[in-house]
């Protein structure tokens, strides 16, 4: 009885070894599934952290927003009431269902050239809220502005181009000028005021202190009330100005005692020189001083230069047949143009009262995009409403963006000119890592990880527990292996 119970136990321990060897294997397998695992998610983590996406941004990429249909194609602050339109590689316009049920009022088949004007009132209505009669009031309103802009721009055109309107004007040097003083009368004298600027070395005596200043300032009032007749209203006055000045920053030096009158007499650089009791003037060095002035005082519109580069100063005779014609006609033109003036000034006040500038704002958003539909043509797509879609067609180059802007055509007729790129290729758009979809790639990785982990630790602890069964086991086979031995010895002896 002893050997058989012996015997069985062994078999029975043998068949328990086996099973735990092969739950061992079992387990072994186990890990390196999750071996695998943990290499898959940490692979699919990193290819998360690689991700980019497309956004929007104002501020040079300090922020930015999500680069969505509604970014691009509806108004807002993001793209400041400017439609940035989704284009396929036909050029068409992506829409969603909202605006496809318009489209298909302009273009029922999504072909270019579709009719917007005819649906503009409705739609427009339809879509910012404001009613039909105020849109066709503003665009009555609108049409005055353009119609009185047109004539304010045609007289333009008029003045630019008529011969009649271009004032005939003189550039005269400096001698030229003073050619136009002609004689002034003072103390009795005439003075060749033309002659006199000529020549340097020329020094007129007027007589003592009070004498020559009276009859310089006599001089100078006579040459300026001589030149009106060759000068704009403005520019007399600033010439006019020009010669007080002189006399203003000058008439000390007549009578003058300081030392410091006493140098400039002698020296004779403002034209003032004194000669015993009377004073000499050089009236080319005082005019020359003047001119500085009137330069100063009238500005470039006065003076310029001529082919040879030499410096001129514009001038008109105002008794030539010439410059009384176009005098005549200039304030016919003026009268004209002050009336179109008035006229589209109104039209502006008019229009300006119709409708507010948030909705001007958005009327003009939509007359953008739906002349865009009209002209390019469109197709109808609702996935473009979700972000990651369109980021994807975007990036992929299966969708494009183009911009609008108004031109004017040389009949001053407006029209769209289309700009059409890669989205990467736009000054607003910016390729960023998707921080979003980090976060939910890191916070998978980490509950996956958490998951093999916790498996990792219960397969440890029941291979640790296998491994001390299995010890426990071979310790007692060894046991009933020597005890079945020992037994078959004594056996052996007994029959022996």
């Amino acid at each position: 009885m002893g050997m058989a119970a012996s015997q069985t136990n062994f078999l029975r321990l043998t068949s328990r070894k086996h099973d735990i060897t092969v739950q061992v294997q079992r387990l072994a397998n186990q890990e390196m599934s999750l071996t695998r695992d943990m290499t898959r998610i940490s692979r699919e983590y990193q290819e998360a952290l690689n991700t980019k996406i497309l956004k929007w941004s104002n501020n040079a990429g300090v922020s930015y927003s999500d680069l969505s249909y509604k970014t691009l194609m509806s108004p807002g602050a993001a793209n400041k009431n400017k439609p940035y339109l989704i284009t396929n590689n036909n050029e068409q316009v992506v829409l969603d269902s909202k605006y496809a049920k318009y489209a298909a009022m302009i273009s029922p088949n999504g072909a270019a050239g579709g009719d917007w004007q005819s649906n503009r009132a409705k739609i427009l209505s339809e879509l910012t809220g404001i009613s039909e009669e105020k849109i066709n009031a503003s665009s009555t309103a609108g049409a005055a502005v353009t119609e009185a802009a047109n004539k304010v721009n045609a007289l333009k055109d008029e003045k630019a181009t008529s011969k009649i309107l271009q004032e005939p004007v003189s550039k005269d040097t400096a001698r030229e000028f003073f050619g136009h003083a002609g004689h002034v009368m003072s103390n009795g004298a005439s003075y060749d005021i033309g002659q006199l600027y000529k020549s340097s070395n020329n020094w007129q005596d007027l007589g003592d202190a009070g004498t020559a200043k009276s009859a310089l300032t006599t001089l100078l009032n006579g040459v300026a009330n001589n030149m009106k007749n060759y000068l704009t209203d403005s520019d007399y006055e600033s010439f006019k100005t020009a010669c007080e000045t002189y006399m203003k920053d000058n008439g000390h030096y007549f009578g003058g005692t300081s030392e410091e009158d006493k140098q400039g007499l002698e020296a004779g650089i403002i034209g003032i020189k004194k000669s015993g009791d009377n004073y000499l003037v050089n009236l080319q060095t005082v005019l020359d001083a003047i001119l500085g002035s009137y330069k100063n005082e009238a500005g470039s519109n006065a003076y310029g230069m001529n082919g040879s580069v030499t410096e001129v100063f514009y001038t008109r005779d105002k008794n030539t047949t010439a410059w009384q014609n176009w005098y005549t006609a200039n304030e016919d033109w003026q009268k004209r143009y002050d009336e179109a003036m008035a006229e589209h000034k109104a039209a502006v006040n008019a229009d300006n009262q119709v409708l507010t500038s948030e909705e001007e704002s958005n009327i003009k958003f939509y007359e953008q995009l739906f002349t865009a539909i009209a002209e390019k043509g469109w197709v109808e797509n609702s996935q473009v409403e979700d972000n990651d879609y369109l980021n994807n067609m975007l990036q992929n180059n299966l969708y494009w963006i183009t911009s609008m802007e108004e031109q004017s055509d040389t009949d001053g007729k407006k029209y769209f000119e289309y700009s059409t790129d890669l989205a990467s290729n736009m000054n607003n758009v910016y390729l960023v890592n998707d921080s979003d979809f980090m976060n939910e790639a890191l916070v998978k990785y980490e509950h996956e990880k958490s998951i093999i982990n916790e498996k990792e630790s219960r397969i440890d602890t029941r291979k640790a527990n296998l491994e001390t069964e299995l010890s426990a086991i071979n310790t007692m086979m060894q046991g009933i292996e020597t005890i079945i031995k020992d037994n078959t010895d004594r056996t052996m002896n007994t029959f022996a």
